[in-house]
């Protein structure tokens, strides 16, 4: 055991010094973490406002179709007159995800804050790794860290109820395996094809949790950054890799993508994106120690200031230039140039022919719309930059690398306390709301027109739903779905395929009914995606409604069931029935298949591949 030990322990004094400074370099790094994140802990029964009521409901959907009524979440039955589930890509994101267990086993507001402290040092891990490719200081490494993990963006977007954030916390991991994958530094491991297939995992990860924004960022970037490392390299094998990612990474998402798709094709959430983005207040966006919810330090041209901010402080701004400027190298330069386009994008519509008006243009982009949000990536990418130039730095300083080293630590500690005090600001308030006194529910379900207002815990620009799918009443107004959205409806309160009615709509006539005829419709049981209707007195050839919306993955009695006037509605044969309306997305199947014949070709590629070198063809 002893002579074990003794072959770990370092053998020079510089390897005792990056010992040393790693260990100091993840205490700076927990307890910047710690810092920003503290003020959530006030008050553990305490949930968040703006557009956390969105999320949480989603969440809290999870957990209740599969605990309460044993059903995957397929549909949500109680906002917005019913609309998908697993096809939002908002939606049911907590389901392959490592916080599953944690919504299963806690109560909401716990894992809502495990599912933060978790994400923040997911993605401190991952930038540590990534920057661990470029540099072997762990003094660089933490920079990089502290910079991009829990930075003033992060902090106003997580206060701001914008859970997809979270999702970039696994950009530095795609890219510190996809680098891996690509094999460029021959003074490096070996490329395997173990991390093409990891980069593939991280992307469908990406996807599965909500990625809307981050995924198809971190996409581009990472086409750019093979297109320019193939240049460098005079190889082909970057974009092959980043193609045999994206191909693996469609393959194992498939189940949750193929939903989602089909969701889009019916409602295309297409948005205009006029914002702009000037120098002055691109400065104060990074400098500026004014940054909460209201704050305005500088004119912005659209939203609030959580969708500009995103405070690192002038000694960030300072190295990230160093690393823009003097960045150079076989994988240096085209992770720079990654960044720099990334960057040049963040600054939006600025002209007819600027990057981002061009790029939104295309299909997934078009539906995008804020691009400040491309700041933050681009961020990492430079950044990771700069700790190469500063690697660089250190290697040429010989024997006074490890003084260096020393000196670093507290530098970056410095960096790290005055990112986090900004940080935190916005934090003190992203917790600030009790629920009402609700009690849970299973049955019965009808649906309201508004929100019940001793229901209405926190007025904001969206009515809340979190409480009402609590109690199991079903809403109209809405914020959970952007098609029917409040906030895109006409004068008459409807919007296109919003066809259910609520209590206190004239037009309502019951959770169930007989459309065009005689007898009496009546719930007999339900669950979000099975409900049971009892039809009495009827005639043959009237219809029964079932006053949800209507979307294609609704069968009746078996047979796909038929749209009347948005709602949901099946034929009746006799006077006397049962008619049992279920849901499913009719490509989650299709997408089922083809992530299993996914799993089992690489399943049968690695077995293959054992009598075999690992390493990837050069």
């Amino acid at each position: 055991m002893r002579e074990r030990l003794s072959r770990r322990l370092p053998r020079s004094s510089l390897a005792w010094v990056h010992l040393i400074t790693t260990v100091l370099s993840w205490l700076v790094i927990l307890g910047m973490i710690g810092v920003v994140l503290a003020p959530t802990l006030g008050d553990l029964r305490t949930v968040g406002g703006h557009d956390w009521d969105q999320m949480e409901s989603h969440r809290y959907l999870v957990t209740k179709t599969i605990l309460r009524f044993h059903q995957f979440p397929f549909w949500n039955p109680y906002a917005c007159g019913g609309h998908p589930n697993w096809g939002g890509f908002e939606a049911a994101t907590i389901v392959v995800s490592p916080w599953f267990p944690f919504y299963l086993t806690m109560s909401l507001a716990h894992a809502l804050r495990v599912e933060i402290f978790g994400s923040a040092i997911l993605s401190a891990v991952g930038a540590w790794l990534l920057a661990g490719r470029f540099t072997r200081s762990p003094a660089a490494r933490a920079l990089v860290v502290v910079a991009f993990a829990v930075n003033g963006r992060w902090a106003l977007q997580i206060t701001a109820g914008h859970t997809w954030h979270l999702v970039y916390g696994l950009a530095p991991w795609a890219l510190y395996f996809f680098d891996r994958a690509a094999g460029a530094d021959p003074s490096l491991a070996a490329p395997r094809r173990r991390d093409v297939v990891l980069t593939a995992v991280t992307i469908a990860m990406m996807v599965y949790m909500g990625g809307i924004y981050p995924m198809p960022q971190v996409a581009v970037m990472m086409a750019m950054y093979a297109a320019f490392l193939a240049v460098q390299m005079r190889a082909l094998r970057p974009v092959l890799v980043c193609g045999a990612a994206g191909l693996l990474a469609v393959g194992l998402s498939a189940p949750k993508l193929f939903p989602i798709v089909e969701t889009l094709r019916r409602f295309p959430r297409l948005v205009d994106s006029p914002e702009t983005l000037d120098l002055t207040t691109f400065v104060q966006i990074l400098t500026s120690h004014d940054q909460d919810m209201g704050s305005r330090p500088a004119p912005i041209s659209h939203w609030g200031w959580h969708e500009w901010g995103m405070y690192v402080g002038w000694a960030v701004v300072i190295i990230a230039i160093i690393g823009a400027v003097w960045g150079r190298g076989l994988r240096e330069s085209p992770l720079k140039w990654a960044g720099l386009i990334a960057l040049l994008l963040g600054f939006g519509s600025f002209d007819p022919h600027a990057p981002w008006s061009l790029l939104h243009r295309l299909p997934i982009f078009e539906s995008q719309h804020v691009p400040s949000r491309w700041l933050y990536p681009a961020l990492l990418f430079i950044m990771v930059v700069a700790a190469s130039v500063l690697e660089r730095v250190l290697r040429r300083s010989g024997s006074a690398r490890g003084w260096l080293e020393s000196a670093l630590v507290p530098v970056v500690a410095w960096i790290a306390y005055d990112i986090a005090i900004v940080a935190r600001q916005p934090m003190t308030h992203t917790f600030a709301n009790r629920l009402p006194a609700v009690i849970e529910a299973t049955g019965p379900f009808h649906t309201e027109l508004h929100t019940p207002a001793e229901m209405n815990y926190a007025p904001d620009w969206a009515p809340p739903s979190l409480p009402a799918e609590m109690a199991n009443i079903g809403t109209i107004d809405c914020g959970t779905f952007p098609a029917f959205h409040n906030y895109v409806r006409d004068r008459n309160g409807r919007a296109p395929g919003l066809g259910a009615r609520g209590k206190g709509d004239p037009a309502y006539r019951g959770e169930a009914y007989i459309a065009d005829g005689v007898g009496q419709a009546t719930i007999a049981s339900f669950t979000p995606n099975a409900i049971t209707v009892d039809v009495m007195g009827a005639q043959a050839g009237e219809h029964v409604v079932l006053n949800q919306n209507w979307d294609g993955g609704w069968s009746a009695d078996g047979e796909r069931a038929m749209n009347w006037s948005d709602t949901v509605a099946a034929p009746l044969h006799s006077p006397n029935a049962t008619v049992i309306f279920r849901y499913r997305p009719r490509s989650f199947i299709p997408g089922v298949l083809v992530c299993l014949l996914t799993v089992t070709a690489l399943a049968f590629a690695f077995r293959s591949a054992r009598r075999t070198p690992q390493a990837l063809p050069g």
